[in-house]
């Protein structure tokens, strides 16, 4: 009875259709599906919140893709219901200028992503709970330890570490950490991205992810490689997190969230990178700054805007999404760490392939890795600044 109500009670806040009223899944579709190892229990109940204000809901897995093939992004707190329930430590953020930023930046370029991409993309779907996104997962890994192998110096290999975070899904989350000579634990900088990727009409359907997010995941990847290429060691710790299962309810980035707040690990900042790539025609190149209280810090967003000044060669705005719980920031938001995020446009512009078929990296030319260069530049940025002191 109480199930039957809560059910009641979301479809009337989100004006979603019933969810009898299910779409059935195309015949050929499951088989292909079936092929790259998805699995789901249906009906399976989770604790799921669409926002702060609102309190969180049971429902079952094919309510939450329901309302996902309806436009909502929610949170999947059942395996981390307690984050946020300790204080945090608040940070100030210096005036950005750093010669070592401005040394690294031109050994970042465009070649690297757009081969990484083109092989992420590769896999018929990320989906967080299929054999193929634990096989691009198993691939990212690969191709950070080959970075490591390849550019790290023995100073900084001694230096850094490379996990696989392995969750209750197929798919794990990949930590690369960067520690600093004295071995300090102390504030840790964040730098992330999603790497699954989710079709909205069926999880069974292909879902290529370039946009959403094959582009933050090597974005931040192209960081990571122009750190090695620079031989930089940070005077605090520095990790870039590619977190599994965000279409699911931002999963990976809750588990490893709740992982700092249960070590009691402080973080300096974190900043997300979902979505880099997209220059709608017609409008001007700028990154958005996501504005929304409920999602980011706001003294950590004016460092990031005063980053972007220092070092970015396009404009910004302010934006905010319409929704949310938008990407990984919100978890770590949500855990009391200090979180930003830039968008590759204002929300009205951004990439309208995503979550489907035709999110390829050529589908059209407003796909710019050009574009996604300004990202990986402040990925760098960010990175540095916070980490060298």
């Amino acid at each position: 009875m109480l199930r039957a109500l809560a059910v009641v009670v979301l479809a009337a806040v989100l004006g979603c259709a019933s969810f009898n009223e299910q779409v059935p899944l195309q015949d050929d579709a499951r088989v292909s599906g079936d092929a790259a190892g998805i699995q789901i229990d249906f009906e399976e109940l989770r604790l799921v919140q669409f926002s702060d204000g609102r309190p969180p809901l049971w429902m079952n897995e094919r309510e939450k893709l329901d309302v996902k093939r309806e436009g909502w992004d929610y949170m999947d707190l059942t395996e981390t219901p307690f984050l946020g329930a300790t204080p945090k430590r608040r940070f100030t953020y210096p005036t950005p200028n750093s010669d070592i930023v401005v040394d690294v930046l031109p050994l970042l370029a465009t070649s690297e992503p757009k081969a990484n991409l083109k092989h992420l993309t590769s896999y018929y779907t990320r989906y967080y709970n299929s054999d193929t996104g634990a096989q691009a997962s198993n691939w990212l890994y690969a191709k950070i330890l080959a970075y490591v192998e390849e550019y790290a110096s023995e100073e900084q290999q001694a230096l850094i570490k490379v996990d696989s975070i392995v969750h209750s899904w197929k798919q794990n989350s990949i930590v690369v950490r960067f520690d600093p000579l004295n071995g300090s634990d102390g504030p840790t900088t964040i730098v992330g991205a999603h790497m699954d990727s989710i079709n909205r009409e069926s999880v069974y359907l292909r879902a290529p992810g370039a946009g959403d997010d094959g582009s933050g995941t090597v974005t931040i990847l192209e960081a990571v490689r122009g750190l090695l290429v620079a031989g930089y060691i940070p005077a605090s710790p520095l990790e870039f997190h590619f977190y599994a299962g965000e279409e699911g309810g931002l999963l990976g980035s809750m588990a490893l969230a709740a992982r700092f707040e249960q070590a009691g690990r402080e973080v300096r900042g974190m900043i997300q990178f979902d979505m880099t790539d997209f220059v709608k025609a017609g409008t001007r190149e700028e990154i958005a700054i996501i504005q929304n209280e409920n999602q980011v810090d706001p003294a950590l967003t004016e460092f990031m805007i005063s980053l972007i000044d220092r070092y970015i060669e396009i404009p910004w705005v302010r934006d905010r999404y319409p929704f949310g719980p938008s990407s990984d920031h919100q978890s770590w938001h949500m855990a009391g760490y200090a979180a930003c995020h830039p968008l590759e446009a204002q929300f009205k512009n951004t990439n309208n392939h995503i979550h489907g078929e035709e999110d390829l990296l050529d589908i059209t030319p407003e796909f710019s890795f050009e574009h996604m260069l300004h990202f990986s530049k402040l990925a760098v940025a960010f990175a540095i600044e916070l980490s060298s002191y």
